[in-house]
């Protein structure tokens, strides 16, 4: 094991996530850690029927803010008389230190359908949230006589959306939505993950669809986002998550349809440029249709790189270069089920908790001292898991700007 402090106040909380629409005993779910062993034992599930998507946790507040990625609410139909639109939710709620349970602050429109990534600005005063946008369209007619008439398709916006926060962390009016260009009758971008760099000076919003990693920055003194550059990834590869090394100047991404992670350099305001790839599957493992990459995290320490890949459903660990941050792998992990969607090393480093989607459970793999990972053997059973983050409670009420 990494030799590191167990954590003695660790929660887990994981997140239903099925489209088109979840069931009624799908929702947000609380594990208490055994710190010991890492084993995880039920709390409690709030919100019968959330979709979520991702999480954000602020320690200073104490608050755990939760994606509900769907394009259309029940709330929303009722109260307009339609059928759909209207985009998905942000909730709030306060976590008890204690228990680690939740009690619900509020829930807010996000100005967007499928609502897909949450993240802080700096400050901690704003939300961004990003949006992987609906692909539904509708039929819009056109022209006149004279010209002609025409028929076209039309997509939802894709946006991009600054909340304030008050001192509870309820979410103000939007303050500034960036609706990203989408010309023509083009499908909109799949905005599908935001991040802050680790000097809080930009943003990072994977978009899917345009192949693209958009870099913003929040302007707190005219509460506004600042678009910053647009950095072409390669045609087809679909970037997913993009998280930032603890220390050193990097950050990585992963493709959802490109079986690697991409390593870049940059400097405070969001320039960057890459510094190479590494392929995450081994020799007699390829890429193609049905092979997709999920999460990506780093390890507290940040000397390992954890992604996952649905349809070989292995989980890939790679080392990082404690000078340049660039990667290499050292071992690709079988699991036992289907279809991996989210993953989280433990606070102390000694765990790594795996969501396991199409199987409805979340396994328990342990660290070593060189990163590599071993099955536990300890499962829970959570319907259709996805989005999973850990809290340490001894970090609940500090200021980390």
């Amino acid at each position: 094991m990494i030799k590191t402090t167990a954590t003695p106040t660790a929660y887990v909380y994981v997140g239903s996530f099925v489209m088109p629409k979840p069931a009624e005993h799908e929702g947000l779910h609380v594990f208490r850690v055994d710190s010991n062993t890492g084993a995880l034992t039920m709390v409690a599930s709030h919100v019968p029927g959330l979709n979520v998507g991702s999480f954000a946790v602020d320690a200073k507040r104490g608050v755990l803010y939760v994606a509900d990625e769907v394009a259309s609410t029940d709330e929303f139909r009722k109260q307009h008389g339609v059928p759909g639109g209207g985009g998905g939710r942000v909730y709030s709620f306060s976590i008890n230190q204690a228990t680690g349970d939740l009690r619900e602050l509020g829930h807010w429109p996000s100005y967007g359908t499928q609502p897909a990534g949450l993240a802080l600005d700096a400050s901690g005063n704003f939300l961004v949230v990003s949006h992987f946008t609906s692909r539904t369209t509708t039929t819009k007619v056109t022209g006149d006589a004279r010209s002609g008439y025409r028929i076209e398709p039309r997509y939802d916006d894709a946006t991009t959306v600054l909340f304030p926060l008050d001192p509870a962390g309820c979410l103000g009016e939007p303050c500034d939505v960036h609706v990203h260009a989408a010309p023509g009758a083009a499908p909109p971008p799949c905005l599908h993950s935001v991040s802050l760099s680790r000097d809080g000076s930009f943003f990072i919003e994977c978009d899917m669809e345009k192949d693209q990693l958009v870099t913003f920055a929040v302007d707190s003194a005219s509460r506004s986002l600042r678009l910053q550059g647009i950095y072409d990834a390669d045609l087809g590869s679909g970037p997913r998550y993009s998280v930032f090394h603890p220390t050193l100047p990097v950050f990585y991404v992963n493709y959802e349809y490109r079986p690697v992670i991409e390593a870049f350099a940059y400097r405070e305001g969001g320039l960057f440029e890459s510094v190479g790839t590494v392929g995450v599957l081994p020799d007699g493992l390829e890429g193609g249709p049905g092979i997709l990459l999920s999460d990506l995290r780093v390890h507290p320490s940040g000397r390992y790189i954890y992604t996952l890949v649905r349809g070989h459903n292995v989980v890939s660990v790679l080392a990082v270069d404690g000078e340049t941050g660039r990667l290499r792998r050292i071992q690709t992990a079988a699991l036992e089920g289907l279809s991996p969607k989210g993953c989280a090393p433990s606070p102390d480093g000694r765990f790594l908790y795996v969501a396991v989607s199409v199987t409805n459970e979340v396994q328990v793999w342990s660290i070593g001292d060189d990163g590599l990972i071993a099955p536990t053997g300890q499962t829970v059973s959570v319907p259709r898991p996805s989005a999973i983050t850990i809290i340490n409670m001894t970090t609940m009420g500090v200021d980390l700007t």
